[in-house]
């Protein structure tokens, strides 16, 4: 994941296929056809579909009911879905390479082989974990407990930073928004336990009780990390009352989705002077930027605040905090107490997981995040093929070519403004599979003897690789943020480019062995998604070089924001739970890339078609086909804690939202299923939303 201010990862939009065939008169729940296999080499899984329900009153649910029911929310998940069995498969071929090379006893020092085997061998040996108990940060704990004075605290805070732990606030290097070529540093607010500042601010009771949780979360750890009980329940008091602080400071996700928000470059003696407590000189040359002179400070305001709790806290607040901070960061390395704790909080009472996944998976995860690149040389080798490749790059051309097209001809945007959005579709780059140039680890020094020092080493190096990253061109080779087993894509506004890592590119998002309906419906419209991100309410907001520039004409600009809100407005009436909605103006951005991906995606296979026959397979018709796929691609299971926590912090809507809604604004829906006007699915011209 990337932090700062406009780093995110976009979800994926995916489908079956589509063309163009005749209609039936009504609604029509089809009989099924024979029992075909379980992955038909033309398309999709008939068992998918719940026949029970018309798909003009509940699309997901015709979609998906089947899927659903047939793969109920696993123990050791939050939420399952079509994305987490990709997830699962690349994580079995990930387990056999880091087996492998554990194996692997004559590896060379430093070698890619030892670094990958050694992590996997001491994160899985559970019984040196169990024997080193809380001693991976008994020396942090002890510095800590001997802080004197305020210089102290700063002292420990700046430590804590190099090492990737990250109290108060996010170190992190990005694109200079209206220097894009440039890599420029960047502060941002940070600091919070709890998922979002909502979850300190919110009345409902809900959110009063996991508050009282959190508390009786932070004690337990306290006193697995030594403290008295007393003494660890007022600490957590103090956690919670510092961090509610920090919560009242912080900027609203919706504000922070608008980059002139969250962009402020500033001289760092302005810095100096809005939060001298914090001593930025200091911390920055502890870190080799010493001689910087500006860098974007995100969000001021906050740490105008930071800097007054800094000078008006007591000692023991920020000590307790600190301490915190360390425990919190570390939990998951550590001994079983400290696992399990953690898990019950951060897996049970916040995501309404169940069960702890085995710790191989645990191990898994661990090393894609943590030495990703090293690992992710033997994945795509394993994995990827130059034919897919060649294939993707195939779709991308047919999806710019009719996007191409398409923008000419719509009928709210004037000439000059099209002229610079068609700039910018031919500026777009494209990234697949793997970077061209890894990631250097050969400073990370990875062992055997110890699980928590391994990750603690490469969180280290990530904080130092962004600040020799610094004032420095940005190199489009280098990739940092997905790893090539990731399932998942992604649009970048200031490199103005596509990314589609290795992982995702299987089934159900591409299969060689299937017809050109399946795979324009799956990877087709994730490229179509990703696209549209160029061109969301973010995207919208930079040029064709990835710059902050402003290239509408104000008529146009009026049209554009008036077409957004009414996608906002449609997804923020959607209801998650009681008292919850989702936010419409977080999720803007990924219903945009959701509708105009899959609008883009339907155009260009259509136009891929060229005379060739539009096949009826299995009885659906390729129109049909296509938004099945779309559909299934977002079959899911999610406890309800998670689904909470999601609209509070993910600006992608839960799949029934992306399915139905996306589908309600597309008539092409409606000319497919035959929908009569009044069903659930339907809406009014007049009320439909569109903008690509």
């Amino acid at each position: 994941m990337i932090c700062g201010a406009m780093k995110r990862l976009l979800a994926i939009v995916t489908l079956l296929a589509a063309a163009c065939s005749t209609a039936p008169k009504k609604p029509v729940v089809f009989e099924p056809p024979p029992p075909p296999p379980l992955i038909e080499p033309h398309g999709f899984d008939l068992a998918q579909i719940d026949r029970s329900v018309s798909p003009c009153d509940d699309f997901y649910q015709y979609s998906v009911g089947g899927w659903r029911a047939a793969h109920p929310l696993p123990a050791t998940y939050s939420r399952f879905g079509r994305f987490e069995e990709v997830a699962e498969r690349n994580r079995d071929t990930l387990r056999a390479i880091l087996e492998a090379s554990a194996k692997q006893s004559n590896a060379d020092r430093g070698s890619s082989a030892q670094k990958v085997g050694d992590f996997w061998a001491a994160c899985m040996n559970e019984t040196a974990i169990e024997s080193q108990g809380v001693s991976p940060i008994q020396a942090d704990l002890a510095r800590i407990d001997a802080i004197k004075t305020r210089e102290d605290v700063v002292a420990e805070i700046h430590r804590q930073q190099q090492r990737g732990i990250a109290p108060l606030f996010h170190f992190s290097a990005q694109n200079d928004f209206k220097n894009s070529q440039m890599i420029i540093a960047t502060v941002s607010q940070g600091g919070l336990g709890l998922p979002d500042r909502d979850y300190y601010l919110r009345d409902d009771e809900k959110f009063k009780t996991t508050r009282k949780q959190y508390v009786d979360h932070v004690a337990k750890m306290f006193e697995l990390a030594g403290s008295d009980h007393a003494s660890a329940v007022a600490d957590a008091e103090r956690v919670l009352a510092l961090e509610t602080q920090l919560a009242r400071a912080s900027m609203a996700r919706v504000e922070m989705r608008k980059p002139e928000n969250v962009y402020h470059i500033t001289s760092v003696s302005e810095l100096q002077s809005l939060a001298p407590r914090l001593d930025w000189t200091r911390f920055l040359a502890s870190i080799d930027l010493a001689d910087l002179r500006s860098l974007n400070v995100a969000q001021p305001e906050f740490f105008k605040e930071a800097n007054r709790l800094l000078d008006e806290l007591p000692l023991d607040a920020w000590k307790a905090y600190l301490r915190w901070n360390v425990i919190d960061s570390a939990a998951p390395l550590l001994s079983s107490p400290f696992v399990n704790e953690d898990f019950a909080f951060h897996g049970q009472t916040l995501s309404g997981q169940k069960e702890i996944q085995p710790r191989w998976q645990r191990c898994v995860r661990s090393a894609d995040t943590n030495i990703g690149e090293i690992l992710g040389q033997e994945y795509v080798k394993r994995a990827f093929t130059p034919e897919a490749k060649q294939k993707m790059n195939e779709l991308i051309d047919n999806l710019v070519a009719a996007l191409r097209e398409d923008i000419p001809a719509l009928s709210w945007m004037s000439t000059t403004t099209k002229q610079a959005a068609l700039a910018k579709l031919d500026a777009f780059r494209r990234r697949i599979g793997y970077p061209d140039k890894w990631i250097d680890y050969s400073s990370v020094d990875i062992g055997r003897d110890s699980f928590a020092a391994n990750v603690f080493a490469s969180r280290a190096f990530r904080v130092r690789r962004a600040a020799s990253r610094v004032g420095k061109p940005d190199d489009p080779n280098e990739w940092g943020f997905f790893t090539p087993a990731t399932v998942n894509a992604g649009y970048s506004p200031t490199r103005n480019d596509i990314t589609f890592p290795a992982g995702i590119l299987q089934p159900p998002f591409y299969d060689p062995n299937a017809d050109e309906a399946y795979n324009y419906g799956g990877i087709g419209t994730v490229i179509g998604h990703e696209m549209t991100h160029g061109f969301d309410d973010q995207g919208a907001k930079f040029d064709a070089a990835g710059n902050l520039r402003n290239w509408w004409s104000d008529e146009d600009l009026k049209n554009f924001q008036a077409r957004a809100e009414c996608i906002a407005n449609q997804y923020g009436d959607y209801v998650v739970e009681e008292n919850l909605k989702l936010q419409g103006n977080l999720v803007t951005g990924e219903a945009i890339a959701d509708l105009g991906g899959a609008t883009l995606a339907l155009r260009a296979y259509q136009k891929s078609l060229a005379g060739k026959p539009r096949r009826v397979i299995d009885g659906f018709t390729p129109e049909q086909r296509f938004f099945l796929g779309f559909a299934q691609v977002w079959g899911e299971n999610m406890a309800a804690e998670e689904g909470r926590r999601r609209a509070l912090t993910d600006p992608h809507a839960p799949g029934p939202a992306r399915v139905n809604l996306t589908v309600q604004n597309m008539p092409q829906f409606q000319d497919a299923w035959n929908c009569p006007q009044g069903s659930k699915e339907t809406r009014e011209a007049a009320k439909r939303c569109g903008i690509w």
